[in-house]
């Protein structure tokens, strides 16, 4: 099975659980999701509290969602596995309770029917005993990690007779209809993400106990240079909650031998941890842990809460662990520390370096695994470190170039290793290896494949469409050469963020509405000609598209997006609203969607600063592609392109309604009334316009109040500081 599922079955509402078939929902998929009886008449409570608890944690992308799962127990409603795809068991880590489980499902489900458990302690292997082979065969680990929308890892570990057409459809489903990202795990204790990312706690807390250093001083210690979440290892720990520190942390030093090193850094005895414990202290889950709110940290000397000291060390990795400050020397430590472990640990664990790098950046918030990280260090440098005694891996590293070295990546066994693909997932660098260059400057390029399909992509920082950017959009748009155009980033974190700040800013301050006119009316004619071209324009859409960037999408004839791009018009922050066409396209499309209301909608829509998910956008078409996986966003946008390609003929620009109603914004100052009064001039009007005259519009209004001294006010804040100025 390499296709998308329509029905799952989910055992355990828990957080987990709950929170897995909110996720199967949002791909699409309905879900039964059953927990033991509850007692009193809805014996359904359970798993109805458990939905309930998703909706309210935005564990669905959308609340209507929510239908998609179907409240059950495991008593009356087990019947309904039979039309199961994949059934998951989460219930909690009870060997006895999941075998129970196990037992009930095979009696139940379709055979050849798929079984996974989210177990993240119990192994695989005891997991099955006492099961028949033809289960084992049908069987795998799928170990996700909280909140299962968030976090994209999953840990799959298979059997030794598990199905390799289980192994292929689990991985399907997962990567491809549900956006994860699979990590191969070998069935070890804590598999990769929590072996090592619990001794990077552990060893961390208990080198700061040691060293007499500070909980917040350790998370700025060991912090942002290293590219860790800002909660630090004290605030995750905080975050995860104490309470799971003697089952998580213990159930792993039970599992491993004495000689692992995970026994030097035993958390579950030192006094800090049972000192909280013992107060109910637990973190998130209760009124405090280590800290206390934002401004107070547990002093354990004085046996109460403490304000906030402020440390400050350098920014730069290499110069904070060659400082020669208390800051330093923990850091050091806390590093070699946890290098050290990867590297004993690796030929264990898995086959290359590069697992363990993506449990931890997608497990645990690092920028960087920690073998990325090294080589961003210096392989050498950090081996000098140990004097001499570098574990071996560092020392193949250290041989082979790095880690990572070029179009290779190091095996767990020291050897050099040619990467594995993922099936689907392609490169805006894969896709114009070899094609010809046919229009470049210095903030965009355009590639010609061999197959007629042009390739656009931004050189800017975070691909903000400057006015040489849109000079380059501008030119491709009168090609006559072109099957398609493909508009996609090897930048997962920005499809396009806008237009150019300082040039807005430029131009406002200079208080001239005719010089403003021709440079605002450049970036609506250009999406024009990129919306009248010769051939379909589809955009590869993930990260942010904020601003220009959202009304680029609106002038492609299709895109696929990611569910989880941030798109909105935060151009109300910077003095104006949006007018690259932005208030032509969002109208119609909102007339051609039949919205009961569309000036009223496009304009609430065209004043709303804030940023939504995409998949919550009410502007997208049938056309358009909404997928969960923003790793396969250009693979299937250029399958899409290449669809369109066959036949195509431009989109015509039908005459728009005019507004005669009345159109005000009343929610901010003058100065937003000011635009807003503006964009309602736009709208304003009997009968209809046609779609160029609209635009013409938009550009007029919006030269007019871009150079209004207010608006440049903020245009010059937001240019500065990156924040609104609320003037």
């Amino acid at each position: 099975m390499t296709a998308d599922i329509r029905t799952a079955a989910v055992f355990g509402a828990g957080s987990m659980g709950a929170g897995i078939a909110a996720h199967l929902a949002n791909a699409g998929v309905k879900v039964h999701l059953l927990d033991i009886p509850a007692e009193g008449e809805d014996r359904d409570a359970r798993a109805k509290k458990g939905i309930e608890l998703q909706v309210k944690r935005h564990g669905f992308m959308r609340p209507e969602y929510a239908e998609n799962v179907i409240p059950g127990n495991v008593e009356d409603h087990l019947d309904r596995l039979s039309e199961a795809e994949w059934i998951v068991e989460a219930v909690f880590e009870d060997l006895k309770v999941k075998q129970d489980t196990f037992k009930k499902i095979d009696a139940h489900r379709t055979p050849g029917t798929p079984v996974s458990s989210n177990t993240s302690t119990i192994p695989l292997a005891e997991l099955l005993g006492g099961l028949d082979e033809g289960f084992r065969r049908d069987f795998a680990i799928t170990h996700f990690f909280n909140p299962p929308r968030v976090m994209r890892l999953v840990e799959l570990v298979e059997g030794p007779d598990t199905r390799p057409e289980v192994t292929e459809a689990l991985t399907y489903v997962l990567e491809r209809q549900m956006g994860k990202v699979i990590v191969d795990c070998r069935d070890t204790p804590g598999f990769i993400a929590n072996r090592i990312g619990n001794f990077w706690m552990a060893a961390g807390a208990y080198l700061a106990f040691e060293q007499n250093i500070a909980p917040e001083q350790a998370d700025t210690a060991f912090g942002r240079a290293f590219g860790i979440p800002r909660t630090g290892i004290f605030g995750l720990f905080d975050y995860v909650g104490l309470q799971l520190v003697p089952a998580i942390w213990g159930s792993l030093l039970s599992a491993l031998p004495e000689q692992d090193a995970y026994h030097r850094f035993d958390i579950t005895t030192r006094p800090e941890f049972t000192t909280l414990l013992d107060k109910g202290f637990t973190g998130r889950t209760a009124e405090s842990g280590f800290y206390r709110g934002r401004d107070e940290v547990f002093d354990f000397a004085a046996g109460d809460y403490r304000p906030r000291e402020s440390y400050s060390v350098p920014k730069d990795a290499r110069e904070l662990l060659t400082s020669d400050t208390p800051e330093g020397r923990y850091a050091e430590d806390v590093l070699l520390t946890t290098l050290t472990y990867c590297c004993e640990t690796a030929p264990e664990v898995c086959d290359s370096v590069d697992a363990i790098d993506a449990a931890m950046a997608l497990g645990y918030g690092w920028k960087q695994g920690p073998f990325a990280l090294a080589d961003r260090l210096g392989v050498e440098w950090l081996a000098s470190l140990y004097e001499g005694q570098a574990p071996a891996l560092l020392d193949a590293a250290v041989k082979a170039g790095g880690f990572y070295p070029e179009g290779g990546m190091l095996g767990a066994d020291g050897t050099v290793q040619t990467p594995k693909e993922r099936e689907g997932v392609v490169t805006v660098a894969a896709l114009t290896e070899g094609a010809e260059v046919i229009v470049r400057n210095d903030a965009a390029t355009v590639y010609k494949r061999q197959d007629g399909i042009g390739v656009f992509t931004f050189t800017t920082p975070m691909n903000a469409c400057t006015n040489p950017a849109l000079d380059v959009l501008n030119e491709v748009a009168d090609r006559t050469d072109l099957r398609a155009l493909l508009i996609a980033s090897d930048n997962p974190s920005s499809f396009c963020a806008g237009a150019d700040l300082p040039m807005i800013a430029g131009l406002a301050a200079e208080g001239d509405a005719e010089k403003a006119y021709p440079v605002i009316r450049h970036g609506a004619v250009t999406f024009q000609k990129l919306r009248d071209a010769a051939f379909p324009v589809v955009g590869a859409v993930r990260g942010v598209a904020l601003g220009g960037g959202s009304e680029l999408v609106l002038h492609t004839d299709a895109s696929v997006i990611h569910a989880e791009t941030r798109m909105g018009f935060p151009e109300r922050s910077v003095g104006l609203y949006p007018a690259w066409g932005g208030s032509v396209r969002v109208l119609q499309r909102l007339v051609e969607l039949g919205a009961p209301n569309p000036h009223e909608a496009a304009y609430a829509a065209l004043l709303n600063t804030r940023p939504v998910p995409a998949v919550n956008l009410p502007i997208l078409r049938d056309a358009d592609k909404v997928i969960l996986s923003p790793d396969h966003v250009i693979a299937e946008a250029f399958a899409l392109a290449e669809k369109l390609a066959d036949g195509y003929t431009p989109p015509a620009n039908p005459d728009l309604p005019l507004y005669s109603g009345e159109l005000a914004y009343t929610e901010g100052s003058e100065t937003d009334a000011a635009i807003g009064a503006a964009l309602a001039r736009v709208y304003a009007g009997e009968g209809t316009i046609t779609a160029a005259d609209l635009s013409l519009r938009e550009t007029k209004e919006a030269s007019e109040v871009i150079v209004k001294p207010k608006s440049a006010e903020r245009a010059a804040h937001m240019a500065k500081t990156r924040k609104p100025l609320k003037n």
